[in-house]
């Protein structure tokens, strides 16, 4: 049986080869491991742009959505290769198929709802045996622990390791890596909480795979692609910061500004180079408070940037405008901040209400009176990559909401345009 897991082009990305694709080599590797007579090869529709034309013919395609704006791109993937081979099978899951399982069971000949790796398994053996359901949902599944790292080699070495994870740090070959996954925090603009717990790898496991990583690739670095890299649990952060620091590579990742100074000082002597904040607003507490974040005080935030630099770990700040709750006072007290603290690098996006979402389930409550309804333009990177880009803010707010005038898009996407160019004359985006 052949199988392709299929990779979107990740267009809205300015580099889509920089990352890896760490969830399609995930359940590629599940597919290869437990089931019989299974053939697997990954699609990489990143390379030479959307071509369904050159995709060869397979029995089963599987598409892990995790990102509703790839969804536009797999339909029309999946209605392509139907069309060219109507005995092939497709299958789905990720975090679009989580929120929209109605729509997606009626597209694909199976639908996966939750992290569902027994359920893959259990769809498979069911094609097999001629009783393929429509949806299979998770229920008590084995934690991530419970399932063998992602083999790399379904790829290219060049598309695996590269020297633009740490380009900002000398450029030594690094790649991509996930030792959780789910969110316990619920943030309100957000999709990445499902699971809603931090299932995280044993570290036994995180050794292991960076070892392997060592190796195979002669990687010298990992770019953790965790929400959180540093366990809110203290025995399981130094478990896992410990099995990073036996290796000897360096790292870096993203966290919450929660963290102890002594997990903070573990992760530095692990290797941690690099953190980056989801800050999303420094104008004011209120935003804070109105998405829900885990560190509802700027002057919180504050005190955590100071912590890393005293541990000498390089600070990335990453912002979000179009917030509910923001003021046009946005662009002038960021960039205030911005010169208080003095992070080494900046992102900011612009806000998306992404399907699935808190703020997306119940607009109104946020003064949002339209939601574009092309999932194509669910992509949050507006301006970041430079001002030809357009894609972003897909919504409009009310004239009044419940916190007050709301923002015009235009008034957003200016401010936006303003403050990419602001930090790149400051050298400060990547």
């Amino acid at each position: 049986m052949d199988v392709g897991v299929i990779v979107p082009s990740w267009q809205y990305w300015a580099n889509p080869i920089k990352l890896q694709p760490l969830w399609e080599l995930y359940y590629a590797t599940l597919i290869a491991d437990r089931v019989a007579d299974a053939n697997v090869q990954l699609i990489d529709l990143r390379v030479g742009g959307i071509d369904p034309s050159a995709i060869p013919e397979c029995d089963v395609y599987f598409y892990w959505i995790m990102k509703s704006a790839d969804a536009v791109e797999v339909y029309a993937t999946h209605a392509a290769l139907s069309f060219r081979f109507p005995r092939s099978q497709h299958f789905a899951g990720g975090n679009h198929v989580d929120h929209h399982a109605d729509a997606c069971a009626a597209r694909f000949d199976a639908s996966f709802i939750g992290t569902a790796e027994e359920q893959i398994v259990q769809a498979f053996q069911d094609r097999q045996d001629g009783r393929l359901e429509r949806l299979y949902r998770t229920a008590g599944a084995s934690p991530f622990a419970a399932y063998r790292h992602a083999r790399r080699d379904f790829l290219p070495d060049d598309r695996i390791v590269n020297s633009e994870h740490f380009a900002q740090h000398g450029g030594f070959p690094g790649t991509g890596v996930s030792f959780s996954r789910g969110c316990s925090f619920h943030c309100r603009f957000c999709v990445y909480n499902n699971p809603s717990k931090f299932e995280y790898r044993n570290p036994e496991q995180i050794t292991a795979e960076i070892e392997d990583l060592k190796r195979d690739y002669a990687i010298e670095g990992v770019n953790l692609r965790d929400e959180v890299c540093i366990p809110m649990n203290k025995v399981v952060a130094t478990g896992y910061l410990n099995a990073i620091g036996r290796t000897g590579v360096r790292w870096r990742g993203q966290t919450v500004t929660i963290a102890s100074e002594e997990m903070v000082q573990l992760a530095a002597e692990s290797g941690c180079v690099e953190l980056a904040l989801g800050l999303e607003n420094v104008e004011s507490d209120r935003v804070l408070e109105i998405i829900d974040k885990p560190s509802k005080s700027i002057a919180a935030n504050r005190r955590f940037i100071e912590l890393l630099k005293k541990h000498n770990i390089k600070v990335k700040v990453c912002l979000i405008f179009g917030l509910p709750g923001e003021t046009d006072a946005v662009l002038d007290r960021t960039m205030e901040f911005l010169d208080e603290v003095r992070p080494d690098y900046v992102a900011v996006s612009g806000f998306d209400p992404v399907p699935g979402s808190a703020i997306y389930a119940d607009p109104a409550a946020y003064g949002i009176t339209r939601i574009d309804s092309d999932l194509s333009r669910h992509a949050h990177l507006l301006y970041r990559f430079g001002d030809a880009e357009d894609v972003g803010l897909p919504f409009e707010y009310a004239e009044q909401t419940p916190f007050g005038p709301g923002r015009r898009r235009e008034r957003i996407v200016a401010d936006l345009c303003s403050i990419q160019s602001w930090l790149r004359e400051r050298g400060m985006t990547y």
